[in-house]
């Protein structure tokens, strides 16, 4: 399976991932420097446990799942 990354903002090219967990620890990377995310008690949530819902929607991605002969178009 290889994952397409769209960025709604359209900064970023559109690109393929290998796997959804792979697009989602780059979206985590990417947007580490800007997170603060905090829980109810104000403890700090680190990124990484994100889902990829998650950090797609905190960072305005989106995905779609393709197949490799697309991918190679």
């Amino acid at each position: 399976m290889q994952v397409l990354r769209i960025d709604y903002q359209h900064y970023f090219p559109e690109e393929i991932f290998d796997s959804l967990e792979e697009l989602r620890l780059w979206l985590c990377s990417y947007h580490d420097a800007d997170w603060n995310g905090v829980d109810d008690n104000d403890n700090d949530i680190d990124i990484f446990t994100l889902t990829l819902d998650e950090i797609c929607d905190y960072g305005e991605w989106g995905y779609k799942i393709i197949n490799k002969n697309k991918a190679e178009k």
